[in-house]
């Protein structure tokens, strides 16, 4: 008898032998000898092949797309599970322009436009891409809901333009103006994140409405093929990518990668627990989970950084309030030490309580100093537990090796609702940390009526593979 594992190994060439390929859509599948096709970095031209100095080959799916990302112009849509490297895709997208403007020596004015929906993924993004490409005559600026009264010619004096979808929708509405028209004319690309937010209630048809509005000034600015923007988009959910790629462009690619690609191993468990009062609250529910906290992060977390999403901003601070009161953490001395001077440095006293014993909560409401503060301290591995909301989950890089989402109802519009796919999928996505884990844990908690429903939404869902 075959073991699973075996069964799995036999079936690896069936599935690599059919691999759907229509036209320019591609459903990629994992093969056994996908490692063996990595793709060098040393491909790179040596004055831009310090941009990925970090590592020394691409990552499967990085290597799959490099061809059309780096060696085309084409319009390119990539689906791929969260930490699958889709910042390095934008990357290589800016690489192949700045190549290809190399022999007009920059005398071409061109314009590089960044989208996605949270200002500390742009802060985030404003940082690591003027250190990585200053060198190369990007000039960056952030244009963000902080950033008041935007001067477009200040705009014309930057290159690369890193911004949000309603603040981009501001900044061109008028774009037949003859300052912003200046602007807009030059737009050689534009880079989307998270374009699964097109199916979002609210923020959907804002991006909608400015990527229909940078195709019609491609339209009307089409006197030669200079004046094309090319778009590159990605995304970890997007369910319909064939549907977004053919609305880019006619001649737009696209690549789906299945969770198998995904980095780390990800275990999907959904937990329900008995609602004792069927008229009990969602909030007061959500608070009783409180109290299997400390059973969950013992079994699960091994010792390593734990992330818990929570539905609204009191819950978080409940939650973390909670943490500290009944679960001990053990603090390694640098770790004790890191955390109080960080304390330090911020105004906001109930922060500060449970920070310096290992406990961090995040969310729209805090000061931007004290949430960069928080961010640091997870990332670095010196803040154990982090108790937010699920707008974090949405793009900034703070993996952790255990997910918790604590209930599976958030408040949004008056009410208290299910979260959607895509956001629970955004969330159990932040579980996996690819240079210290192998595979990791995200943990649903809901009431038992929903539980069956959640675990057929984890089934299909193309976020990771459950092992």
């Amino acid at each position: 008898m075959y073991s699973r594992r075996e069964e799995l190994g036999a079936n690896f060439e069936i599935l690599r032998e059919n691999l759907v390929e229509r036209g320019a859509i591609v459903h990629e599948h994992v093969n056994r000898n996908q490692f063996e096709n990595l793709r060098s970095v040393e491909e790179i031209p040596p004055p831009y092949r310090e941009i990925f100095s970090e590592f020394s080959h691409f990552n499967i799916i990085q290597s799959k797309v490099i061809d059309d990302v780096l060696h085309t112009d084409h319009s390119l849509v990539v689906s791929a599970p969260t930490g699958g490297g889709k910042t390095t895709i934008f990357e290589l997208a800016i690489v192949r322009l700045l190549i290809s403007l190399e022999h007009t020596q920059f005398s071409t004015p061109f314009k590089i436009v960044y989208i996605c929906p949270m200002k500390a993924l742009c802060e985030e993004r404003l940082v690591d891409w003027h250190k990585k490409f200053r060198n190369f005559g990007l000039n960056a600026i952030a244009v963000t809901g902080d950033s008041e009264h935007v001067e477009v010619q200040n705009l014309l004096n930057h290159n690369l333009i890193i911004t949000t979808p309603e603040k981009w929708d501001c900044v061109t509405r008028r774009w037949r103006d003859s300052e912003t028209f200046k602007l807009v004319k030059i737009i050689k690309l534009v880079m989307i994140d998270e374009i699964h937010l097109l199916n979002e209630e609210f923020r959907g048809s804002t991006l909608e409405t400015i990527v229909c509005r940078m195709k019609t000034i491609e339209e009307s600015n089409l006197d030669d093929d200079l004046s094309k923007i090319r778009f590159v988009a990605v995304s970890a959910t997007v369910p319909n990518i064939e549907d977004v790629a053919e609305w880019l462009g006619t001649n737009s690619k696209c690549h789906k990668f299945s969770g198998d690609y995904r980095p780390v191993k990800l275990n999907k468990i959904v937990l329900g627990y008995n609602n004792t009062q069927s008229k009990t609250s969602p909030f007061k529910f959500d608070l009783s989970l409180n109290y299997k906290l400390q059973s969950l992060i013992m079994q699960y977390s091994h010792g390593k950084p734990t992330l818990i999403f929570c539905g609204t901003r009191k819950i978080v601070e409940m939650t973390a309030k909670h943490i500290l009161h009944h679960l001990t953490i053990n603090l390694k001395e640098d770790q004790k030490q890191c955390l109080v001077e960080a304390s330090n440095s911020i105004s906001d006293v109930k922060v500060k309580e449970t920070l310096v014993h290992g406990v961090g909560y995040h969310h729209a409401g805090m000061l931007p100093q004290t949430r960069r503060v928080v961010e640091t301290l997870f990332r670095n591995g010196d803040l154990p537990i982090l108790v937010t909301t699920s707008t974090l989950a949405m793009g900034v890089n703070l993996p952790a090796h255990l997910v918790i989402v604590k209930s599976t109802k958030c408040y949004a519009n008056g009410g208290f609702t299910d979260y959607t796919e895509t956001s629970l999928s955004q969330m159990i996505g932040r579980a996996g940390r690819p240079q210290f884990d192998t595979e990791a844990t995200a943990l649903i908690l809901t009431t038992m009526k929903d539980k069956v429903g959640f675990d057929n939404l984890l089934q299909k869902s193309t976020v990771s593979t459950k092992y």
